[in-house]
């Protein structure tokens, strides 16, 4: 209600009535009725309402023609406003309409109409422009303080890789022996990519496939001949880009999924298809039951890409075989 300025208008209305009064007794009409400033007052208070409700509408979204239907309404508010206080009346106006003319009546009135909707119009446009102004105000202080407090985050956050790298070295450095250390490497490895690219919306595929390669290097120390995978790329679009850590999220999904067995292997494909689609396919060994899991993975990446380039990503079951294609960018 409030955004509508109820009183406001009702101010705004009652100044136009007095006036309106005030003028008339300065013609000598000390003995005028009430009836004429009532009838302004209202004619002026619905007309703030029209206009109130006329300036919010979504189309047309140009105001200069929210003004001309707005002040054609007020115009007809105040003729039929008119014709119904001369009915209420009686007799003796009707005649007094007749004999000073209807067509000249009828202009005064919708001179009067013009004059109040256009008068009134200017006040709520104003009044929306400063309500929109506040609004964006208030929009940007809130992106100001929402930035400001993700900075902050981010320098703290700042602590936790680097004692994380930090160990990891010197846990490697420790280690002799051939595979732990390759183990510990691969695990840098991902987690550098990850907090190096966490803010980036976009990465190279090149840059994708040396992070899945790393993270497909531990899945397979913990499922060692339980995963079999199968890279195949295209010449001339490693230097597409994707989202950060696609890959990383449709393996991870294929894994959560399925049976994932030395005796059963879970297959993994990646390819790339009409020189603009990078494809993932896994062998459909589905668990009796599932994982915890609300299927983030997938609606994570095709959120991502409706944000970032209004594409969708694909998704298909054909007899044992899983698949999602993902558009390559530019």
């Amino acid at each position: 209600m409030k955004k509508f300025y109820p009183f406001t208008g009702f101010m705004i209305s009652l100044f136009i009535a007095l006036l309106g009064y005030v003028l008339r007794l300065g013609r000598e009409e000390m003995g005028a009725s009430l009836a004429a400033p009532i009838a302004s007052f209202v004619n002026a208070y619905l007309s703030w309402w029209l206009i109130q409700y006329v300036i919010r509408w979504n189309w047309p979204e140009n105001y200069g023609w929210k003004a001309v239907i707005a002040i054609a309404g007020c115009m007809l508010i105040s003729v039929l406003l008119f014709t119904l206080n001369n009915r209420i009346t009686g007799l003796r106006d009707r005649l007094e309409l007749i004999s000073r003319g209807r067509q000249l009546i009828n202009f005064l009135l919708l001179g009067r109409g013009l004059v109040i909707g256009g008068f009134l119009y200017y006040i709520a446009y104003l009044l929306r422009m400063s309500a929109q102004i506040q609004q964006s105000r208030l929009e940007n202080e809130q992106l100001k303080k929402e930035n400001l407090q993700a900075r902050l985050s981010l320098l703290q956050e700042q602590v936790s890789p680097h004692f994380l790298f930090n160990s990891l070295g010197t846990l490697r450095s420790m280690v002799q022996e051939k595979a732990p250390r390759e183990f510990i490497q691969r695990l840098s490895e991902v987690y550098r990519y990850l907090l190096s690219n966490r803010m980036a919306d976009l990465v190279e595929l090149r840059a994708e496939l040396d992070f899945t390669a790393a993270y497909l290097h531990i899945l397979q120390e913990r499922f060692e001949a339980a995963i079999v995978t199968e890279i195949h790329v295209e010449d001339g679009l490693y230097t597409r880009k994707l989202p950060t850590a696609t890959l990383q999220l449709l393996i991870e999904n294929a894994v959560k999924h399925n049976v994932v067995t030395t005796e059963d292997p879970l297959n993994i494909y990646i390819y790339t298809v009409e020189n603009k689609w990078l494809m993932v396919s896994n062998s459909l060994q589905r668990r009796n039951k599932l994982s915890d899991s609300l299927g983030t993975g997938l609606s994570n990446i095709q959120e991502r890409y409706r944000l970032l380039a209004g594409l969708d990503i694909r998704i298909s079951e054909t007899g044992k075989l899983f698949t999602v294609g993902v558009p390559l960018l530019i």
